[in-house]
């Protein structure tokens, strides 16, 4: 459990020890949720410069080729749910993507609403969005040890669960 303001100060004051980095800290700086948030950010802005000079794809045009591709078949509100995003910006996100020969957009089989699947071409952009995602992220795990990177993904799982968990509970 979270450690309350208060008892941290509390304990500074009593000249308990308390690495140097700790200390100097700043509040918001302990939340898991900030650093989890500020290397998502760092990785999604580094990803977005990539991928629009390599494959000249926007951030929402990257992000739907490789939902699709991981997933596809899947609706317009399949990738919403998927992307947390309105439908309205998807849409256009999609017919950007149809319009240049990366996405299929068509009717479902037996189905009301439309389906959304890559084109061959669309597949050879995704191919080469994971070659880069792949690439970067070796060069990101490049100072992390083998076996810290099996604690990080571990804990990760882990804060990802309690995630979902408090989801559930704050939806319910």
């Amino acid at each position: 459990m979270a450690e309350p303001l208060q008892e941290i100060r509390t304990r500074q004051r009593a000249g308990r020890p308390e690495n140097n980095a700790a200390r100097n800290r700043k509040p918001h700086e302990r939340l898991v949720s900030y650093k989890v948030i500020t290397l998502a950010t760092l990785v999604r802005r580094t990803a977005s410069i990539v991928y629009r000079r390599k494959l000249r794809l926007s951030q929402v045009e990257w992000s739907i080729v490789a939902i699709v591709g991981e997933h596809a078949p899947l609706s317009l509100n399949a990738l919403a749910d998927r992307m947390g995003l309105d439908k309205g910006q998807l849409s256009r996100g999609v017919a950007a993507l149809v319009k240049r020969g990366l996405l299929n957009r068509g009717r479902r089989p037996a189905q009301r609403g439309i389906e959304i699947t890559l084109t061959p071409r669309g597949a050879r952009t995704y191919d080469k969005l994971i070659e880069l995602a792949l690439k970067r992220n070796e060069e990101m795990l490049a100072s992390v040890s083998e076996r810290n990177r099996q604690v990080l993904f571990d804990a990760l799982d882990s804060l990802t669960g309690a995630a979902r968990t408090m989801l559930k509970e704050v939806q319910d």
